[in-house]
Formats: structure tokens, sequence, C-alpha cells
């Protein structure tokens, strides 16, 4: 299941993608549609499917963590969609801007550093050794949209866009055990992780403030749950910019898989519902400038695609 989240005049909505074309579901609307349909009083309906589907991604999670209600809602819209029986005030559009970061405003966003070579070993080269996990918190104010525009500050001049594979929490974790570890997850998003090396430097190369800046984590274009990836460590994700190709590599790659990552993660942090891990990036990072077209791409994930402008 593909749930996206939609900017509306109703606020942020959660919708199915994927499954009527180009349109998203209403989530909690196609719910109530569907309980009306079976004889519910319309306005009953309404209640009971804001009461049994929360708002945001990290509320649904809370309350089921294997997104029991969410799933039969988006599997009888499909089979509604396949018949041409879905109204129209159950469905949004899906143009570029109108689409929110997918996980809500989750309680916590951590970057791991380091996790993928630097650069590929020349043939008959051995691999260079792994490097120890670290990793840093997220400003959760620094989560954007899919398409949105991303900002260049006006303090930097040295950006840097990495675009990784980010891990969706689904239930409360704390000292998980690498066997453990992948019962936490719900799903995955792509995710930009951006930051400003200049200023790191200048910050005794804390990145706190370098990673932090507004829009400087780019996530979407949707929440993937996990069910759809069988092995989201033989994933090929790629990155252009103005449609040079500038990252070209795999998860695969990854010195510390998935659950190592978050069993040594979860030792010093409690993790939510919701939460993101997102998991390094693999060689050809550089710089970018006002002006750029970004685009990111994982395998089965979708793409992100954003313009960076000046402040």
């Amino acid at each position: 299941m593909k749930l996206a989240v939609r900017r509306t005049y109703l606020g942020d909505r959660v919708c199915v993608a994927g499954i009527a074309g180009d349109r998203l579901v209403d989530l909690r609307a196609a719910h109530a549609y569907q309980l009306s349909r079976c004889g519910q009083d319309r306005a009953d309906a309404i209640v009971r499917a804001e009461r049994e589907l929360p708002q945001d991604l990290p509320g649904l999670l809370a309350a089921d963590p294997s997104l029991g209600i969410a799933r039969r809602v988006a599997e009888q819209a499909e089979a509604d969609a396949a018949r041409g029986d879905l109204p129209a005030e159950i469905l949004w559009s899906a143009e570029p801007g109108a689409l929110a970061p997918p996980v809500g405003r989750p309680r916590t966003v951590w970057g791991m550093t380091g996790n993928y070579p630097r650069t590929r070993p020349a043939p008959g080269e051995p691999p260079p050794p792994a490097r120890s996990m670290t990793g840093f918190l997220k400003a959760a104010g620094s989560l954007t949209g899919p398409h949105d525009e991303v900002i260049y500050p006006a303090v930097t001049s040295v950006v840097h866009p990495e675009v990784e594979l980010g891990v969706v929490i689904g239930s409360r974790a704390r000292r998980l055990t690498e066997e453990s570890a992948m019962d936490a997850v719900a799903g995955y998003v792509i995710v930009n992780d951006l930051g400003s090396r200049d200023i790191g430097e200048t910050d005794n190369r804390n990145t706190g403030r370098a990673k932090g800046f507004d829009t400087y984590t780019v996530l979407g274009p949707w929440f993937v749950t996990a069910d759809e990836i069988p092995d989201p460590h033989a994933l090929a994700i790629r990155f252009w910019v103005n449609g040079e190709l500038r990252q070209d590599g795999s998860t695969a790659e990854m010195y510390h898989r998935i659950p190592e990552q978050l069993a040594w993660l979860t030792t010093a942090l409690t993790l939510f519902p919701g939460d993101v891990v997102s998991t390094g990036t693999p060689p050809g990072v550089r710089a970018v400038v006002p002006g750029d077209k970004l685009r990111g791409e994982i395998e089965g994930l979708g793409a992100i695609e954003n313009a960076v402008v000046p402040e």
C-alpha cells in the first residue's frame, strides 16, 4: 500500500496512491463512503471514519501498526476503481506542489552518516573497510514535500543533496535486537537529506544547523508499506541534477544494514510510530546551486523532484 499526504482546503489528508490512475483516494472519505454504502447513516459514517482513521501517518501507525483498517479501505477502493465506481468527492489530484511529506510530523528524524563507501574501488581493488556507525538528528522543521522548492540559504555557499532510503518506524522501539529490528519497520520513503558543508565546518563539524535548514529534508512521494519491498537491501538508488546522473548505486552497498542500524540506534533513542531513519547515501555527492533541478529515485518507491531556489 502506498499512502500520500495531499494538501487541501480541509487540511492535510492521508490518501491512497496508485489505485486510481493519477488520482489520490482520500482514505477517510473513502471509509465513510464505504460505510454509508453499506447502510450506515452518512453523518455517523463520517464520525466513525474520523475515529477509526487518525489524520496522519504517525497516528495511524500508533493506533494500528498493521494498518488493518486502512488496508481494508484501500483494497475496497481499488476494487471500486477497477469497476469505475469511485465517486469524485473522495478523489484528489496529485499535481506537483500538492503533496506534503507522507510521514506528517514525526517525533524523530535520524540520519546515518558514512554508511556507504565515499568512492568505489577500481577493478581488482578491495572494498574500503566499513566505518563505525554515526549519525545525527534532523530538525522536524526541515521536512518538506516531494515536489516543493528547496530553499538555498543566504548564509551558505556549499549545499550537498544526498538521496537516501528512509525507514519508517511502525511501533514503539527501544533496545531492539538485530533479529527483532525489522518487526518495527512499517515501510519506506525516499529522503533527500541536504546539508550545508560550510556551516558544518563553521560549527566545529556539528550538523545541527548544517542539516536543519528549512526544506533540507525532502520526503516522499509516498510512504510504501514494508510488504511491498521484499528486500530493502537490494534497491537501485539514483540521483540526477539538471538531467546529469550523479548517484547511481544500490542499497546493497550499505556498510551496516537496517537491522544493525536500528539495534544500534535504539540503545540510546526510543523511536515512535512514524519516526524516520535515513540510512545513508551512495557515492557521487556534489554541490548544487540555485536554479538546479533535482530528481531522486529509489526502486519501488517512486521519485521526488525539487527545484533549488535562493532564499
